[in-house]
């Protein structure tokens, strides 16, 4: 019998591939200069990306570039990242985006892609060597390549957390691969098998995701002078009651119709937060980030009400999106408040990604400078600190004790750990360290749900009662109900957020007050 073809935008693949991504190994990659082995992380394959100030430095860079890939031959694939005259529509917008952004002065970010000379090799590119090669012979460009990193929602992921393995639903990395649970891509994984602790947080109940009902009313904004505004940069968001009558924006645009994020395309199979949000045709499970966005949106609508909010798509449904794409929509979010000041108080950020060398600073060059380039314009940004229970930096939550946040006239930024419902005890999942500065409650946290979101399983139990009703155990995945418990320090980052824009209404601050966003961001710091 034949069967319908899936299309491709439907079928549930593992990010690695979908990306070109590779796991670096400390066991097996080429070591860094000081003999010492790099820690493990993920990236693209065939791909790096390129800091500078203009783009005549851009050029000074690529110029290097092109000279030592040519040498082990290799070349840049595609067209030129500052060339509009391409047929890549999606090229030629990230093209204009530069010149938007040097023309206001914002660092320019961008990746490239290498493909080999001989058309008839076969072996997979992989960046890291080239760039150890690249670091060592032209020494004065190691700052402005790095390698383009996968970066992963910091929520439990996972749908609906079924079938004995918690950890399934959502691992591209499946059974047996110690690269579970998404981070940090090392043996000895907090989620592995045996950690009871940790793993109860996967549970429904204790704090997995699961639906629940509430009866409270939607939060009622008060009439307000100004709104705070708050931007997430997340999967999207979906339909829920709550947002009806006070909408949550899905997109922002430049002057020139330039979208910031993914741009949204009515009935896109693959959105995260509506048709999208079932990722395997063949059991017919949610993706395991189906509605984060949306629970985000929820929990910054409870923590103020009267706050403007945008829930912009930069990650897909597995909660996986490479550097290059969040770059991309800092860079684009960095224009747009030039060319609309004031209109943002406040950026959350629940995703993160760790680095692969003890000189963190100097290879995350151009995410930092995006955010510095953000947080000088009067916007603090919030991000999670990670689920792994390890004291490894996770970035972009790590800048938050970098310079120049907090300095004159430059906002903070705050990296956010996880509470329990108490309140007071960390969440045994939580990272944790000297770079987190912030805490919030994110686990077992209540908030809002695509009420399209329903899965494939089914309830554990139902019948057909004597009058004819349908009487039935909760059914694990179907949020039709429109909420939902979840744990994970991408909860706790808006908390905190929709408390700081709280502050700022409460205190009535000018839109120009940076240094009144400094001392109320520094009262939420533990």
């Amino acid at each position: 019998m034949n069967q319908p073809e899936v299309p491709p935008a439907r079928r549930r693949e593992d990010p690695l591939r979908r990306f070109n991504a590779r796991v670096l190994d400390p066991t097996t990659a080429a070591r860094l200069p000081d003999g010492s082995a790099p820690y493990p992380t993920v990236y693209r394959g065939d791909g790096m990306l390129v800091t500078a100030t203009s783009s005549a430095a851009a050029r000074t860079v690529l110029n290097a570039i092109d000279e030592e890939l040519k040498a082990i031959e290799l070349r840049r694939s595609g067209p030129d990242p500052f060339s509009t005259d391409t047929d890549d529509p999606d090229h030629n917008r990230g093209a204009l985006l530069l010149r938007h952004a040097e023309r206001h002065q914002i660092p320019l970010v961008f990746p490239l892609s290498m493909a080999r000379t001989n058309d008839a090799a076969i072996d997979a590119i992989d960046a890291w060597p080239v760039l150890q090669q690249l670091r060592a012979r032209r020494p004065e460009i190691g700052s402005a390549i790095g390698l383009d990193h996968l970066m992963f929602a910091a929520a439990i992921g996972g749908n609906p957390y079924m079938a004995g393995n918690p950890y399934m639903a959502g691992n591209p990395y499946m059974a047996g691969n110690p690269y579970m649970a998404g981070n940090p891509y090392m043996a000895g994984n907090p989620y592995m098998a045996g950690n009871a602790g940790i793993a109860s947080y996967a549970a429904a109940g204790s704090g997995g995701h699961g639906p629940v009902r509430v009866v409270l009313g939607p939060p009622i904004a008060r009439a307000v002078a100004r709104r705070p505004g708050v931007v997430v940069m997340d999967t999207g968001i979906g339909v829920h009651p709550w947002f009806a009558s006070d909408p949550v924006r899905p997109q922002l645009f430049l002057s020139d119709n330039t979208p910031v994020g993914v741009d949204i395309v009515p009935n896109d199979p693959t959105d995260p937060e509506a048709a999208g949000a079932v990722a395997d045709p063949l059991t017919g499970l949610l993706a395991s980030h189906a509605g984060h966005g949306t629970f985000i949106a929820g929990l910054l609508r409870q923590a103020c009400p009267e706050a403007d909010l945008t829930v912009l798509r930069v990650m897909d449904a597995d909660g996986v999106v490479p550097e290059w794409r969040l770059n991309r929509a800092l860079t684009a979010f960095a224009v747009y408040l030039k060319e609309n000041p004031g209109q943002v108080d406040a950026l959350v950020l629940s995703l993160g990604y760790y680095v692969e060398t003890d000189d963190d600073v100097r290879y995350t060059a151009g995410l930092k400078d995006l955010l510095a380039a953000i947080a000088v314009q009067n916007v603090t940004v919030f991000a999670s600190a990670g689920n792994d229970a390890t004291d490894r930096k996770s970035y972009p939550a790590a800048f938050a004790v970098e310079a120049p946040f907090g300095a004159p006239g430059t906002c903070l930024l705050v990296s956010v750990a996880a509470l329990n419902p108490d309140g007071n005890t960390v969440a045994l999942f939580s990272n944790d360290g000297d770079w987190v500065t912030a805490q919030a409650v994110g686990a077992n946290v209540v908030s809002t749900a695509p009420t399209t979101a329903q899965g494939g399983w089914n309830a554990g139990a139902s019948v057909i009662d004597g009058r004819q009703r349908l009487r039935s155990t909760i059914d694990p995945d179907d949020f039709s109900g429109g909420f939902a418990t979840w744990s994970g320090t991408s909860f706790a980052a808006p908390v905190l957020a929709g408390q700081f824009v709280a502050a700022v209404l409460a205190n009535g601050l000018d839109s120009k007050d940076t240094g009144g966003r400094q001392k109320l961001a520094g009262k939420l710091l533990r």
